[in-house]
């Protein structure tokens, strides 16, 4: 073999049959194993990472629904329905009412004014445990926004029936307005204004109305300004976090291919070298010593050439220069003194065992 090829094709050959022993078929298997299941949680993560579009687009919250056919009272409400638009009918509770402070409105700070509104048809949730046939059940709705305190306080809703387009917006916490006037709150809590109207049922949200019909619509009215519904439910993107740990699993599965190809290569090497007991046919075994020679102090180059396949430079030895050129001031025919005889100084390696 030349010094110069490293690997011949022989050697490929043995490498593959090495590959297809049982032992390393067994591991390979394990390994593909691993590595689908590696490949199946990127894909799982790929889904992740799309999940927030498919929620977006599978909620469909542009569309008006009717009022009774997503909301039920004394139940929780799923944050799928943040947003949602709604269409119903009722009338309003002047009574049970409550202003938050604290809110703004194109740029202004002021009140919100908001009052229990009574749907037609409304029906309590499966799991509440409340008995609605000696209370009514409603709604908080925002009527309107305003910078005058006073004109909050004394504004209220007419009686009478109403027939109302809203979106729904999630309840608030609670927030503690013991220094607030009678009649505030600081937020648009559920448990406040079950506290604050013991006679009433309600929902896990609250109304902002779109447009209200009727002799007793009462929305933006009394010096009230009109709210514009907002968008509080999170948009659709991609999931930069599952995306990346999408290629994570792919880079373990890589990792888990390499370092089955690493450990069967340096099997190889081992029983090339002798290393590896089983690597030689116990039948016609050939042991090997390696002779240096008086004073020197490592192995033949060349020798460690023959026994691992790489060219004799990788051993220590110089490089072989390029012919074709005379030195200069030489003639054809003379010789060089680096070409001495080095028989004598060589390594053997002189097999001592064998059929």
């Amino acid at each position: 073999m030349s010094p110069s090829r490293p690997i011949s094709l022989d050697r490929w050959f043995d490498l593959f049959r090495l590959a297809l022993t049982p032992k390393w078929l067994g591991s390979l298997l394990i390994v593909l194993i691993l590595v689908s299941c590696f490949v199946g949680l990127s894909a799982w993560q790929v889904d992740r990472a799309q999940y927030k579009n498919d929620a977006v687009d599978s909620a469909n919250v542009e569309e008006i629904v009717p009022f009774n056919d997503v909301m039920e009272a004394q139940a929780p409400m799923p944050g799928i329905l943040a947003d949602q638009r709604v269409s119903l009918s009722g009338h309003w509770l002047p009574d049970d009412q409550v202003v938050v402070p604290g809110r703004v409105l194109d740029g202004d700070n002021g009140f919100w004014v908001v009052t229990m509104f009574a749907p037609d048809d409304a029906r309590l949730g499966d799991s509440a445990s409340a008995d609605a046939s000696d209370k009514t059940i409603a709604i908080p709705v925002l009527r309107g926004f305003t910078t005058d305190e006073e004109a909050a306080m004394e504004s209220r809703a007419a009686e009478g029936t109403v027939e109302m387009k809203a979106q729904i917006g999630p309840v608030e916490g609670p927030m503690p307005g013991n220094s607030l006037p009678e009649g505030q709150v600081r937020s648009v809590s559920t448990s406040q204004l079950i506290n604050l109207f013991p006679d009433l049922l309600t929902y896990s949200g609250f109304l902002i109305p779109e447009e209200a019909t009727g002799d007793a619509a009462s929305i933006a009215t009394d010096g009230l300004s009109f709210v514009p519904p907002t968008t509080t439910r999170e948009e659709g993107g991609f999931d930069l976090q599952s995306a990346g740990y999408a290629i994570e699993w792919l880079i373990f599965a890589v990792m888990a291919l390499y370092m089955w190809w690493q450990l069967l290569r340096d099997d190889f090497v081992r029983r090339r070298l002798g290393s590896d007991p089983d690597s030689q046919d116990p039948t016609n075994r050939v042991e090997y010593v390696v002779v240096k020679s008086a004073g020197q102090a490592s192995i033949d180059p060349e020798v460690m050439s023959g026994l691992t396949g790489l060219p004799a430079h990788r051993h220590g030895a110089k490089k072989p220069r390029r012919r074709g050129r005379t030195a200069a001031g030489g003639s054809d025919g003379s010789t060089d003194d680096d070409s001495t005889d080095t028989n004598a100084n060589s390594t053997n390696t002189t097999p001592t065992g064998g059929n």
